[in-house]
C-alpha cells in the first residue's frame, strides 16, 4: 500500500468516525454531559525502530476525539510528569516505546491506576525497556539489560521470554471475542478482522482475563498453530487495565475492529462500563475464526 493511499484511507476513516459522533454521544453510565467527557492522556513521544509514533499517536487521538465521548491530549515528554499532571485525567493510553521514565513518574502512574483510574496498553509496549530489555533492531539482537519495571508487568498481566518475543509474518486474520459478557465487546459481532502483527508465545499471569484471541495460522510463515491472546484485562488495585497486541501501524489502526476496541476499551478502563449507545464500526456480519470450534 502506498503512503498516499494509506493517508487517504486514514482521512476517510476519521471522516467516518466524525459522522458517527452524534450516535456515539449517548450519555455514559456516569451521566457525563458534553462538557464532562472522559479525559484521556496518551503517553508517547519515543519509539523503537519499528514503531514511529509521530503519525500513529495523533491518529489514536483522532479516533477517540471523533467519537465525541473523549477529550484526549498527547504527552510527548513523559519522563518527569507527576501525580499532579495525572490528576486531571481519567485514563492513560500507553503508546510509548522508549527508555524507562524514572522512579517518580513510574510511581505516579502506578498510584494513578491503583487508585481507581485506568490504562490501555497498545502493541509494542509489551516488550522493551519496561521489561529490562535493550536492542532489538534489524542488526542487533534483543538482550536483557537493566532492571525491569516490576509493577508494569503486574499492570499488564504478562511476561514474555526474550527468546520467544515475536510474531508470524504480518497478515490479515480474524480476532474472536471469547468473553461475550464483557462491557468492552458486549453487543458487538463475535469476530472482527485485523491487518496486523499477531504477537505470540506471551506468558499471561493469572490476573489476566482474556477478552479476545486469534489463531496463529501455521500456514503463515512463523505461525505457531495455536490460539494466541489478542486482548485481555487486568485489575490493578482499584483500577483497570486493558491490553492489546494489536495496533502496529496506521494500516492496523484503520481497521474498524481496532477502532471499536480502542474506543470501548478506553471507556471501560476509565469508568468500568461502556455506554449502551456507544457506536460500532464493526461489520454487521461475522467470520468464523480459523481454528475455532463450531
Amino acid at each position: 500500500m502506498s503512503l498516499r493511499n494509506t493517508v487517504i484511507g486514514c482521512c476517510l476513516t476519521l471522516c467516518l468516525l466524525g459522522s458517527s459522533a452524534a450516535i456515539a454521544q449517548t450519555t455514559s453510565p456516569s451521566q457525563r454531559t458534553a462538557d464532562q467527557k472522559i479525559r484521556v492522556l496518551i503517553l508517547t513521544g519515543n519509539s523503537d525502530w519499528s514503531h514511529p509514533w509521530q503519525g500513529t499517536a495523533p491518529f489514536l487521538q483522532g479516533i477517540l476525539n471523533n467519537t465525541g465521548r473523549f477529550d484526549v491530549k498527547l504527552e510527548e515528554e513523559v519522563r518527569g510528569i507527576t501525580a499532579e499532571t495525572l490528576s486531571h485525567y481519567d485514563v492513560l493510553v500507553d503508546y510509548y516505546y522508549g527508555p524507562r521514565w524514572g522512579d517518580g513518574t513510574e510511581k505516579a502512574v502506578e498510584d494513578f491506576i491503583r487508585s481507581g483510574k485506568g490504562m490501555v496498553a497498545i502493541h509494542g509496549v509489551l516488550y522493551g525497556p519496561f521489561f529490562g530489555q535493550a536492542g532489538g533492531t534489524p542488526t542487533e539482537p534483543r538482550r536483557l539489560e537493566g532492571e525491569p519495571w516490576q509493577a508494569f508487568t503486574d499492570m499488564v498481566g504478562m511476561t514474555w521470554d526474550i527468546n520467544n518475543i515475536g510474531h508470524a509474518k504480518r497478515h490479515v486474520f480474524v480476532v474472536q471475542w471469547v468473553d461475550r459478557d464483557s462491557p468492552v465487546d458486549k453487543g458487538l459481532p463475535p469476530t472482527f478482522v485485523a491487518n496486523d502483527e499477531l504477537y505470540h508465545k506471551i506468558d499471561l499471569k493469572p490476573t489476566a482475563h482474556v477478552l479476545a484471541s486469534a489463531f496463529d495460522d501455521p500456514n503463515n510463515p512463523g505461525g505457531t498453530g495455536k490460539t494466541e491472546p489478542a486482548v485481555w484485562t487486568v485489575n490493578y488495585g482499584q483500577g483497570r487495565v486493558m491490553v492489546t497486541v494489536l495496533g502496529h501501524d496506521l494500516l492496523a489502526m484503520t481497521q474498524p475492529g481496532f477502532m471499536d476496541l480502542l474506543a470501548r476499551g478506553t471507556e471501560w478502563a476509565a469508568t468500568g462500563s461502556v455506554a449502551p449507545g456507544a457506536s460500532s464500526l464493526a461489520p454487521s456480519t461475522s467470520l468464523q475464526a480459523p481454528g475455532a470450534k463450531h
